[in-house]
């Protein structure tokens, strides 16, 4: 994953792979707005910070916000972008966030990333990271793809699962590579992975339009149990 977005980092087209910086502030008032929960104040940990397209803007709700990416590139763009000094950059490996401390976090924002990760046990240890990294009464805010039920669907994630990998390496473009186009999580398996994280859904949505293929764009409101 490192190097697919360090790749993206150091490209001229930035913004394709991250989000334009000019939709940032309804992207994130949005987030918040649709599961009912305007937080501000106390440590945010921001997931997937990027370029930091969202980490000034959360700086301005939050007393202290530590943002975390897979990407050293990114976090040199970040530190050029955000000049906030409540904010700390922090790499992660790509499989935990090792370097945030547990219970730290009042809340926790991953947005446009778990959409990304590349196989179902990623996206599994991100949501036991997120339980761990809460703080007693603390809440997650997360968006991901869920995948819609049928044979159908579940036939072209399996195919693409092979084919991805397959071809992506007589490909330069970041977006034909498996640690950029990610995985779906079935409902069911979403379920299952929530569970034995310790999260409970305390509000959800859905966008009626979704960009993915053969899935939902679903915004959760999490918490430990």
């Amino acid at each position: 994953m490192r190097t697919t977005w360090d790749a993206a980092a150091a490209s001229d087209r930035v913004e394709h792979y991250v989000g334009d910086p000019a939709t940032a502030r309804p992207e994130l008032d949005s987030l918040f707005s649709r599961l009912g929960d305007d937080r501000r104040g106390g440590t945010c940990v921001e997931v997937g910070c990027g370029p930091g397209r969202m980490t000034g803007l959360l700086a301005e709700r939050f007393d202290r916000v530590i943002a975390v990416d897979v990407s050293p590139a990114m976090l040199d763009l970040a530190r050029r972008s955000v000049t906030a000094g409540n904010v700390e950059l922090r790499l992660v490996s790509g499989s935990r966030l090792e370097t945030v401390e547990d219970g730290i976090a009042d809340v926790v924002v991953c947005y446009l990333v778990l959409q990304h990760l590349p196989g179902r046990e990623l996206v599994v240890s991100y949501l036991r990271e997120f339980a761990r990294v809460l703080a007693p009464g603390g809440r997650a805010f997360v968006q991901l793809p869920v995948l819609g039920p049928g044979l159908r669907a579940r036939a072209w994630r399996l195919g693409r699962g092979i084919a991805v990998p397959v071809f992506a390496p007589f490909r330069r473009e970041v977006a034909t590579r498996p640690e950029y186009r990610g995985f779906r999580l079935t409902e069911p398996e979403l379920v299952r992975a929530l569970s034995a994280a310790g999260l409970r859904v305390a509000a959800r949505d859905e966008s009626p339009s979704s960009p993915y293929r053969y899935a939902r764009e679903v915004f959760l409101r999490l918490e430990r149990t």
